[in-house]
């Protein structure tokens, strides 16, 4: 028997005006609520997927998604030197990642 969440799989990626990253298939944190997606799995697609191509002065921004905003991203970002840019939430014609 499968469960569902064995059909879900969340792909993490960067784009800008002239590229994009590499893709990422996020790896399921065992230690987060039923074995799902968490902060820290998305710390371990950021240092796959941002810290490689990030440069000083760029700006990243990330949705208002639960696992982006939490205090160990914020301090994850910070300790990097990551600058974001803050995202009003429930305004999707600001995300351009709804448009691909």
């Amino acid at each position: 028997m499968f469960n569902r969440k064995d059909l879900t799989q969340i792909i993490y990626a960067c784009f800008w005006y002239d590229g994009h990253s590499e893709l990422i298939a996020m790896e399921r944190d065992p230690l987060a609520a039923k074995e799902g997606y968490s902060a820290r799995s998305y710390i371990w697609a950021l240092e796959d997927g941002l810290i490689p191509i990030y440069k000083p002065l760029n700006i990243y921004q990330m949705d208002n998604a639960p696992i982006h905003t939490s205090n160990l991203i914020k301090k994850w970002l910070e300790t990097h030197s990551v600058w974001t840019l803050d995202f009003p939430p429930y305004l999707p014609d600001l995300n351009p990642i709804k448009h691909l």
